[in-house]
């Protein structure tokens, strides 16, 4: 993944633009990180409503960023914990929650965590986070973190809904 990133940050191709399925990219960013989460033993889940999720975009720099934030959980979360990945549609936006039960986002760092190159693991590219808010930001959503009450972190990607118009 540390080879996709690089590459990702530095050939800056542009998104092949399309429906995107978002409960599809997610199913597919949770089958992606299985075998790293094995490795740790932590559970990955996902929460996803009945509801169609559409947005407009690159249904592969979508994927890549779930993928970055879902690996981002699994590393940071202790060993037999869980890690969630739940979306739902709040009114014209799609709203994607990555929750992990790890240390949680140290203060001051909120915004740091976001740029290239920033990184507190030894081995790390730092890239993995920049490269999630540069895809939100060609999609015209955004990103948010906080920390959990009960401890973890949760990263918050919001994109624009597609919405479909009914034929009356």
């Amino acid at each position: 993944m540390a080879s996709d990133n690089l590459s990702f940050f530095t050939q800056r191709k542009h998104p092949q633009w399309g429906v995107v399925d978002v409960k599809t990219a997610l199913t597919e960013a949770t089958n992606k990180v299985q075998t790293e989460a094995q490795a740790r033993q932590v559970v990955c889940q996902l929460d996803l409503p009945q509801t169609q999720l559409q947005t407009y975009g690159d249904a592969n720099w979508i994927s890549m960023a779930l993928t970055n934030l879902a690996l981002n959980a699994i590393e940071h979360s202790p060993l037999a914990a869980g890690v969630t990945m739940a979306a739902k549609k709040m009114g014209q936006t799609i709203e994607i929650d990555v929750l992990d039960q790890g240390p949680g986002i140290f203060p001051g760092v909120e915004y740091k965590i976001f740029k290239p190159f920033y990184t507190t693991r030894p081995g790390a590219t730092g890239l993995g986070l920049a490269n999630v808010r540069t895809v939100m930001e060609k999609h015209g959503g955004g990103i948010r973190v906080s920390n959990q009450p009960e401890g973890g972190a949760i990263f918050t990607l919001v994109l624009q809904s597609l919405q479909r118009q009914k034929v009356a």
